[in-house]
Order: C-alpha cells, then sequence, then structure tokens
C-alpha cells in the first residue's frame, strides 16, 4: 500500500469546461489529501463592494476549475470517494441575478449584484436585521464524463459536476461514478451560503479554502450519493420556519408559484425590495416537494428560517 500524502494542488491552473481530454495537474494515490486554494464564479468580472465590473458576466469563464485530478487506480465502473474535511470562505462574497437566467426570469429581467463582507465571520449581514448563516460548500464538484468534446459546466452531468447540493459541507462524504482513468476530478464554485434550490441562480459565491481527502470504492454507481454530518438544517432550524406552497400540476410551475408567494410575503412582511427577497430566497429559503402522488396535482413548498431575521416582522 502507498503511504498515504498530503498534496497541495497548483491552483491558478484552472478550466472552464468539462474536457476529459485535459493534462491532469495532479497524481494523487487513494487515501491522500489535497488542499485547493479556489477562485470564486465570476473573479474579475465581479468587484469587492462595487458589483458588476462590466454590462454582463461572461458564461463562458464564469466558473474556475481546479484539475482534473488523478487518483492512480480508478476506473471507469469504480466509485470515488470524497471526504470534504475544511472548508474556510474568502474575504468577502457576492449574489446575483441576470437577464434569463434563474426561477423567475420573467419577474426580474435586469441584472442585480450585491457583494456582502465574509472574513471570520459565521454570518453575511444581508440587511438591517437580516442575517444569512455561512455555511460553505463546493458547489462544483465531479469526475469528468466519459464522452467525447468539450462541455459546459452548467448543468450537472453524471459524474456530478455543477450539483450545488449546499449539505455537502464540512464533514460530508460524496460518492462519484467514475467514467474515465483515474477519475479525473476538478471541483470549484465555492459558495458561502445557499437555500436548496439556488433560486435565483447564484449562491453566496466566494473564494475557498478547502482539504479534501479522496479513496477509492470498487462499486459501482449509477449516480452521485452523500453523506451529510447533521441535521440538514441545523443551523438555522432555531425558530422555526414560515412556507409557501405551489398547488399545481407541473413541478416547475409549482416551484415557481411557491417562490413569488414567497417574494410577496418578504416583502409585506419585512419590508425588502422584491430584488433583495427573491436574493434572500436563493441564499436561505429551501425548495422541497410536499407532495407528488396526488392525481396529478403535485405540492411544491418554499420555506424560509425566521433565525435570519432579528424580528418576526418589519
Amino acid at each position: 500500500m502507498a503511504p498515504v500524502t498530503d498534496h497541495v494542488i497548483d491552483s491558478g491552473r484552472v478550466h472552464h469546461k468539462w474536457d476529459n481530454t485535459l493534462e491532469s495537474t495532479l497524481v494523487i494515490n487513494p487515501g491522500d489529501t489535497v488542499t485547493y486554494d479556489l477562485p470564486m464564479a465570476g473573479v474579475g468580472q465581479i468587484e469587492r463592494g462595487a458589483g458588476l465590473v462590466g454590462a454582463a458576466l461572461d458564461p463562458d469563464t464564469l466558473y474556475h476549475l481546479v484539475g482534473p485530478l488523478f487518483v492512480e487506480g480508478a476506473a471507469p465502473g469504480d466509485t470515488l470517494e470524497v471526504e470534504i474535511l475544511s472548508l474556510r470562505p474568502g474575504a468577502w462574497g457576492w449574489t446575483g441575478m441576470f437577464p434569463e437566467q434563474g426561477l423567475l426570469p420573467e419577474l426580474f429581467p435586469e441584472p442585480y449584484v450585491r457583494t456582502f463582507e465574509l472574513g471570520d465571520r459565521t454570518r453575511a449581514e444581508f440587511a438591517t436585521g437580516v442575517e444569512i448563516p455561512l455555511e460553505p460548500f463546493l458547489g462544483t464538484m465531479g469526475a469528468h464524463p466519459d464522452e467525447a468534446g468539450v462541455h459546459e459546466v452548467f448543468p450537472p452531468h453524471k459524474g456530478g459536476g455543477n450539483i450545488d447540493a449546499r449539505h455537502l459541507k464540512q464533514g460530508a462524504t460524496l460518492w462519484l461514478p467514475v467514467w474515465c482513468e483515474g477519475a479525473l476530478f476538478s471541483c470549484g464554485d465555492p459558495h458561502a451560503a445557499q437555500g436548496d434550490g439556488e433560486v435565483c441562480v447564484s449562491a453566496l459565491e466566494c473564494d475557498m479554502h478547502a482539504m479534501l481527502r479522496f479513496n477509492l470504492r470498487k462499486w459501482t454507481i449509477g449516480a452521485p450519493r452523500f453523506f451529510a454530518p447533521s441535521p440538514l438544517t441545523a443551523s438555522t432550524d432555531t425558530r422555526g420556519h414560515v412556507g409557501t406552497m405551489g398547488i399545481a400540476p407541473d413541478l416547475m410551475a409549482g416551484a415557481k408559484a411557491a417562490v413569488r408567494d414567497m417574494i410577496d410575503l418578504i416583502v409585506e412582511r419585512w419590508g425588502l425590495s422584491r430584488e433583495d427577497a427573491y436574493m434572500l430566497c436563493s441564499l436561505a429559503g429551501d425548495l422541497k416537494i410536499l407532495e407528488i402522488v396526488d392525481a396529478g396535482t403535485w405540492n411544491v413548498g418554499f420555506t424560509l428560517p425566521l433565525e435570519v431575521f432579528e424580528s418576526e416582522a418589519a
């Protein structure tokens, strides 16, 4: 058995697409750890304290993925185990909405970006009396798929990728199906906070110092799996939640209705602008399928923890 080694990957070697012909950045053995300094999505395009540098984000260079990482012995049909050992956000982050993106582009056609100070804080101040608990995770972790060609980072793929699963925080474990020799793992898109659904199309995007441990399992899975180390809402389950429902014969229509109603509720009850209410939904609210078996009309819920607000109402 090879000795376990701690590596520091060259985080300056980034790629913006999935491409299984890329040269590997680092070769490791199963059991090794790798330390990353990951750049935020939109680095160079979003300015601290000011927002967008230009008129729009460049989608071709938005995501900065570090890798690929080659794991000795990994072969198609195996499973790559990724343990998230530590995650530390950078000094600041941003959240935004952009034309023709997100769950409700028809209601929010104009770009809108805000930045937030992070540092060593455990909460980000969103507005007066509104704070977002920070639970960092990596939005994109994946083993390169075996299809030829160059593929966009967005959306996710059969090897994981841009899965945006906020429960993959420190202490979690992710299992990914291996499709290529060496697994060819890449990661990036670090987030300081996000709700399930990421409804306005961005989380609290930030730089991240991360340490991951990689193991190889000689069993086959068809899609990513994960272990979460704590209750799924541990940091915000202190004062209960307020929820809305979208009842419709289509899950997307139900999701839209539930989020629209939550935006209305936030504006009416806490006095935020509609743009900030939508952004708050993306950072702290959770889409849930409440019911899906009842004669073709489904109930999609959207919940928001009251713990993010200083008071019950403005």
